[in-house]
């Protein structure tokens, strides 16, 4: 019952870890690209060129390293939720504690 318990947590995690680290991870990088182009772009003189200027630079991105983002977070998404759910860190994944043996007599 303890493996089935463990196996479930970490199915679970593996889901929510996956969406958020590649969503946080793509979007974050799209966001310090397109800042970073609009910055540099001397042509950008209001909100709209800007905008333009890193939306382009941002989809050049993640169509460049999409990819190895989506598998990197998969990868860790895989191991994380195996180490905590198998580690005991989780309440209802720790094996249940026994008492010491009697003494023989």
């Amino acid at each position: 019952m303890l493996l089935v318990k463990r196996l479930l947590t970490s199915f679970i995690l593996f889901l929510v870890l996956s969406v958020g680290l590649s969503i946080g991870t793509l979007a974050v990088v799209g966001a310090v690209v397109g800042a970073r182009a609009a910055a540099n772009n001397p042509s950008a003189r209001d909100y709209q060129s800007g905008y333009a200027a890193g939306h382009a630079a941002g989809q050049e991105v993640g169509r460049k390293y999409g990819l190895v983002i989506i598998l990197t977070a998969l990868g860790l998404s895989a191991v994380a939720p195996l180490t905590i759910s198998f580690s005991g860190i989780l309440p209802w994944c720790r094996n249940k504690p026994r008492p010491p043996p009697l003494p023989q007599i």
